[in-house]
């Protein structure tokens, strides 16, 4: 190698190591220009080029390599992951097949890049036959065993992929990895209290000193279960690790985490308390990494003819708390003179009361895009010339931000998961609210926010029966204040739990309604911290999930109070009981999520029952629990709010909608970058 060409070599190493990627490029790029005969420098070139998320470039450096060494089979594989990249699977998948042609017996990387790629595509079943077909070969290889267990798993294999992960383990030993991943089996079965246990012991042995999967499992099945004394010591991991994975002032840094755990995190952690501000550097963590390793789509092109069309895509378009929120939105949004186009990537088959069926009626551009690829979404967006693409789950299970970091859409915005930003290249804006996210909040990284006037969602009215329903018909005691706190267990933590068992001690007779779940031990568990405090077990009553949403809503009329939940605050649960006519007592917190129940109770106008801290809170559900007046007045008060409420009233939500379609169409007409917007 020439000195020039090492000299420049050397410097783009260097700017490399400071994270100036593009620095870095530009000058390999030179190197490679003065002495082109040397593979290694077009090789470090496509490096570069993949991570700044420039497949073709890094195409284009391989191939120059290969024409080199153009026996090098791991050249071959790298082309072959690079052109997957890019979306040209075919020739993809030709360059991993020739790389594990020339090279059978190191062609585990050719192999596990092969399936993968496969499994986006229709041919899953043909990946999953070249994994058992590698771990016969190799049965000591734990990439190979993750990879495999994970398929079955999407094929609600379960069973099987337990099964296979204990035989690796009976013949490997216990690695962290292996129990790990026995843990997500487990889980999956619904074996969650063995689950808790195998993670709890993989952390023991060795503590992460940054983010990584299992602290993210930890996190959920502590949290599922509502084992209040795992999911302390969960929370103190996860604030350990945070500082070090998401420095504030080094953006490079976020980037670098295990993309997968951090997109469960970013579930997670308003479960725990965290911040708005870390969560942030979270989601733009996520971001980044799905910015720089997937290849942007050309510039769309598309002209505005007739009316706006807006695409909305998410995985609940059916019975889930999105379809359940939606339906009337989607039922008046011809109001907004725009065509809506919906991508459903999942239906739930458990749907009594066709969520599914309503929203697909309320419009001809119904898109069944269940098993897409991203690619193949992206590109039915863009066949469609949508103009405005909202996201509607974000980075939570089903969703597939994949698609939107193609920038298929000219605007592209998230709405409803993510309450305080969705910082990300490819999202031009969150839509939240006043409430959720304050003026002095607006710039800790969130991104650019349209902030409605009111509450971020709108409520359905469900029909109720006339008749009101008996306590008996669900296991509750005809005399006695029933507190309701009704929602997902990940929700329950120590500081909430300790305030209802003071509520239980200072309200004699009253009882505590929660939704069941998924443990019996930790059913124990919740009910003899009432026998530690001299209260009878038999006061906290576990409510079971009912199949039919108006059944679920009728019987919140059981009830005398909502108790809410601090850190995650109650959203739709809230939306729920306030319609059933049961006055929501809520404390909101510091982050968007501890905020829900706030903005709507303020869009009901039942303000009353917000409250300033936990001290407040219990004192508050202890008078009114007291005095069986006070829970009349109460419930009085909300039923002459509810018909006239801004929170039911989806023709407001519509409006405000219609007014969001003209200022970002405007902007973007204009040329101008997104910024924050108030409606």
């Amino acid at each position: 190698m020439s000195k020039a060409a090492e000299s420049l070599l050397q410097k783009a190493r260097d700017a490399a190591s400071r994270n100036d990627l593009q620095k870095a490029s530009e000058t390999a790029a030179a190197a490679a220009q003065i002495d082109g005969t040397r593979p290694d420098i077009w090789r470090y070139l496509a490096t570069l080029y993949f991570q700044l998320g420039q497949p073709a470039k890094c195409s284009d450096a391989l191939r120059a390599a290969l024409k080199i060494s153009p026996d090098d089979p791991n050249l071959f594989h790298d082309l072959g992951v690079s052109l997957k990249r890019e979306g040209r699977f075919g020739e993809a998948e030709a360059m991993l097949r020739e790389s594990w042609r020339r090279n059978p017996t190191g062609a585990l990387p050719s192999i596990l890049s092969l399936c993968d790629l496969l499994g986006q595509t229709p041919r899953r079943p043909e990946a999953e036959h070249i994994l058992r077909f590698a771990l016969e070969r190799a049965p000591q290889n734990f990439d190979v065993l993750r990879d495999l267990t994970n398929f079955l798993m999407q094929d609600a294999l379960y069973p099987e992929a337990a099964a296979l992960t204990e035989q690796f383990i009976q013949r490997n030993g216990q690695s962290i990895g292996a129990l790990e991943q026995l843990s997500v089996t487990y889980q999956c079965l619904g074996r969650l209290d063995e689950a808790l246990e195998l993670t709890a012991a993989t952390l023991q042995a060795l503590q992460p000193k940054t983010i990584d999967m299992r602290i993210a499992s930890y996190l959920s099945v502590s949290g599922r279960i509502a084992r209040l004394d795992h999911r302390i010591r969960a929370r103190e991991l996860l604030m350990n690790v945070l500082d070090e994975s998401l420095p504030e002032n080094n953006e490079a840094r976020w980037a670098a985490n295990d993309t997968n755990a951090l997109r469960r995190l970013s579930f997670l952690l308003p479960y725990y308390g965290v911040a708005d501000k870390v969560l942030m550097r979270v989601f733009q963590g996520i971001g980044d990494a799905l910015h720089q390793r997937i290849a942007r789509m050309p510039p769309p092109k598309i002209p505005l003819r007739g009316k706006l069309r807006v695409g909305f895509v998410s995985y609940n378009f059916s019975e889930h708390p999105i379809g359940h929120l939606l339906s009337p939105f989607f039922e008046g949004h011809a109001q907004t003179d725009a065509e809506h186009y919906l991508y459903a990537l999942h239906l739930n088959t458990q749907d009594p009361l066709d969520y599914a069926g309503r929203i697909r009626a309320t419009t001809p551009h119904y898109r069944d895009c269940r098993g897409f690829t991203a690619l193949q979404l992206a590109q039915q967006i863009r066949e469609d010339e949508i103009n405005i693409l909202i996201d509607l789950d974000g980075y939570l299970g089903g969703g597939m931000p994949e698609a939107f970091a193609m920038r298929p859409a000219p605007v592209q915005i998230h709405w409803l998961q993510h309450l305080a930003g969705m910082p990300a290249p490819f999202i031009d804006y969150t839509i939240v609210d006043r409430v959720l996210v304050k003026d002095n909040e607006r710039d800790n990284g969130n991104g650019p926010l349209i902030r409605l006037p009111d509450a971020f969602q709108c409520g359905d009215r469900v029909p109720l029966p006339e008749t009101l329903p008996t306590r008996a018909a669900h296991g509750l005691p005809e005399s006695g204040t029933v507190f309701c706190a009704f929602g997902n267990w990940l929700k329950i933590d120590e500081a909430a739990f300790q305030c209802w068992l003071d509520i239980l001690t200072a309200v004699p007779e009253s009882v505590l309604w929660l939704s069941d779940g998924p443990s019996e031990k930790s059913r124990e568990l919740l009910r003899a911290r009432l026998a530690e405090k001299d209260l009878a077990p038999e006061r906290l009553i576990f409510a079971p999930r009912l199949p039919d949403k108006a059944q679920h809503i009728d019987r919140h009329r059981c009830a005398d109070l909502f108790l809410d939940t601090f850190s995650f605050s109650a959203a739709t649960t809230t939306t729920d009981a306030l319609w059933a006519g049961l006055p929501v007592l809520t404390c909101p917190g510091d982050t968007a999520q501890s905020r829900l129940s706030a903005s709507l109770l303020e869009a009901v106008g039942m303000t009353d029952t917000i409250v300033a801290d936990t001290k407040a809170y219990v004192a508050f559900a202890t008078r009114v629990g007291g005095s069986q007046t006070q829970i009349d007045l109460l419930k009085t008060k909300l039923a002459k709010l509810l018909p006239e409420s801004k929170l039911y009233d989806a023709g407001r939500m519509v409006a405000h909608f219609k007014e969001i379609y003209a200022r970002v169409t405007e902007r973007h007409k204009k040329g101008l970058a997104a910024e924050h917007i108030d409606i």
